[in-house]
């Protein structure tokens, strides 16, 4: 039988502490890139939609301003407002195509089939301004993000199947972007 020592079991907990479980908040560490400084201003300039998809910059621009005044350290201003540093994107495609078939009734000469599953992708640039002097500081071209949908045979519930995988769309583009300008990622 063994028993457990007190002074190795808290030596125990000490190491484990110690070493952390390595996920730190963005807006709260240490950075080297110049434009994540605590406090400073941030302004979003809307998003320019060259897509046949309309609205898509409204959901692109809603979610990158969700993600700055959640997990970033700038303070966000509103258009027109002087700040420190300016974003700015340009969506430049958006692609909604079926990558899955659901076979027709071989019984109605008609029917030829429809999608069951439909992939949509949104490619996407993004420049960090210097709201100063107006130099671009950063710039990141041809972020690509997509997702899948099933699509059900109730035709009623395909536009919001779509907007649905949009805004996690939007929400992923936002993250990972925010993210990368974070961490100083050149």
């Amino acid at each position: 039988m063994t028993i457990p020592l007190p002074g190795a079991s808290l030596l125990l907990v000490a190491c484990l502490s110690a070493t952390g479980c390595g996920y730190h908040r963005l807006d709260r560490q240490q950075r080297s890139a110049p434009w994540a400084k605590q406090g400073e201003t941030i302004r979003l300039a809307r998003f320019r939609n060259l897509t046949p998809r309309l609205g898509l910059e409204d959901r692109f621009t809603k979610a990158l301003e969700n993600r700055v005044v959640a997990a970033s350290p700038w303070r966000l201003v509103a258009q027109g407002e002087p700040s420190r540093w300016v974003l700015q994107g340009t969506l430049e495609s958006y692609v909604s195509r079926p990558i899955g078939l659901t076979l027709g009734n071989d019984k109605a000469k008609a029917s030829a089939g429809s999608a069951s599953r439909v992939e949509v992708a949104v490619v996407a640039s993004v420049d960090l301004l210097d709201g100063q002097t107006g130099v671009v500081v950063l710039s990141r071209r041809g972020l690509t993000f997509s997702n899948q949908y099933r699509v059900d045979q109730n035709f009623a519930s395909f536009d919001s199947r779509e907007l649905q995988v949009l805004e996690s769309l939007a929400d992923d583009f936002a993250e990972s972007f925010l993210t990368q300008l974070l961490e100083g990622i050149d």
